[in-house]
């Protein structure tokens, strides 16, 4: 794309439109990293067309869009993402938050406002946001969160800092890293869980720029459950609860492991906003 400093916003998006169009990406997405990019509301942008765009903000925005024609996530190229109601750095360290996370964070409050002052576990926790989004939440219950990636945990410090809540963060392979004499309230986890046989399926900005290690797992994607279900009875508490995320199609197999794993607990699939399979809920007698 050719530089021109004397654009209109309206002009720069159509631009921007057909460079994305021939290039085989949706059109309307100029208009949304536009919105990204300037961390504007729709009504600002609308009132903002007939503006002249300034040189940097064009030259950053056609990188952006060079950037974008090569499959790069457009939370990687800002530096952050947006999950419920806050605000999250990330790097391709991590992996970006989706939507479907935040169903754990619904299983869970129902719980922490019966017991504000839980102790928590969340494993796996990539950019902190279960771990930050339950502290900012119920700031009297105890948090801890591990990730095996210790860039991943240096994102989630950041974090942690950035939204000024308690979160004790450690570097472990599952519960690895923890003492043996420690036991949970709480346990969430949105592990590894995509088979190895799906990545031709897969998009490309996920398979070229999102860390594979938080994505992919053996045996069809159901290994860490299998760790989850070995080690979970030892750290989670007689009354405690846990919540995991999984693939649409694995409901089945991480309920019978987990209904092997703790036989004194309801182990209950649970579906996304989508009608899919997507959580695992093991907790004791009658979900409230």
């Amino acid at each position: 794309m050719a530089h021109n400093f004397n654009l209109t916003l309206v002009e720069a998006l159509n631009r921007a439109s057909l460079f994305l169009s021939d290039h085989h990406y949706p059109a309307q997405d100029a208009q949304m990293y536009w919105l990204y990019y300037k961390d504007w509301t729709l009504t600002e942008l609308v009132q903002a067309l007939h503006q002249p765009v300034d040189a940097e903000d064009w030259a950053t925005f056609e990188g952006v869009l060079e950037r974008i024609v090569q499959d790069e996530p457009i939370q990687y190229i800002l530096g952050y993402a947006d999950f419920l109601d806050g605000r999250f750095k990330v790097t391709p360290d991590t992996l970006i938050p989706r939507e479907d996370t935040a169903g754990i964070i619904s299983l869970a409050s129902p719980f922490l406002k019966a017991h504000p002052q839980a102790s928590v576990l969340d494993i796996g926790t990539g950019t902190g946001i279960l771990a930050i989004t339950l502290a900012t939440r119920f700031p009297e219950a105890d948090i801890t969160a591990t990730d095996i990636s210790s860039s991943a945990l240096a994102v989630a410090r950041d974090n942690v800092e950035a939204h000024s809540c308690a979160v004790e963060l450690i570097e472990s392979d599952l519960f690895e890293g923890l003492s043996a004499d420690d036991s949970f309230d709480l346990i969430v986890s949105n592990p590894p869980y995509v088979s190895h046989q799906e990545l031709a399926v897969m998009d490309a900005s996920v398979k070229k720029f999102e860390p594979q290690q938080a994505l992919f797992a053996e045996d069809n994607g159901l290994a860490i459950y299998r760790r989850l279900a070995q080690d979970g009875p030892t750290y989670l508490k007689s009354k405690g609860m846990m919540i995991l995320e999984i693939g649409y199609k694995q409901g089945p197999d991480v309920q019978a492991m987990m209904k092997q794993a703790f036989p004194g607990k309801e182990v209950t699939i649970v579906q996304d906003m989508n009608g899919l399979d997507r959580y695992i809920h093991i907790y004791e007698g009658e979900m409230k």
